[in-house]
């Protein structure tokens, strides 16, 4: 006997999605601290090496000199501006597609999915404006 599906409330969409930007900060923070020390070495003075050769070589160094601390600096601003985009993400997604369904256990076509998507789009970028317009303004 299979059990009715059950809808998936807004809080969990919510709650889903904070956790999902917090992973993807935690993933990719020590990939963008290698970036930003890359794009903001001083030059080098004529004769000598750059300070970093590339990006293994950042990474290595910054491991070597700071520990596994120095790829997480400045961590927390991105996990306060990530984790609501993404919770709000996937609350406008989980709506989307509830708007289109007429009971829980129906499929969604690729356009509907299209359409939900586009919905948690809309849902995102009141967050994600302010935030994008503050770091245009400081690079």
């Amino acid at each position: 006997m299979v059990d009715p599906a059950k809808p998936i409330s807004p809080l969990k969409n919510l709650l889903a999605g904070g956790f999902g930007g917090m992973c993807l900060v935690f993933v990719g923070h020590p990939l963008d601290t290698v970036k930003v020390r890359l794009q903001t070495q001083p030059p080098s003075l004529p004769g000598q090496p750059p300070m970093y050769s590339g990006t293994f070589d950042c990474f290595r160094k910054t491991l070597i000199r700071e520990g596994i601390t120095g790829l997480y600096r400045g961590m927390a601003a991105p996990i306060i501006g990530v984790t609501p985009m993404f919770a709000v993400c996937f609350f406008g997604f989980g709506l989307g597609k509830k708007l289109q369904q007429k009971c829980p256990e129906d499929v969604l076509s690729y356009p509907q999915i299209f359409a939900a998507g586009m919905l948690s789009g809309v849902f995102t970028t009141g967050i994600m404006t302010p935030g994008e317009r503050i770091k245009c303004l400081l690079q």
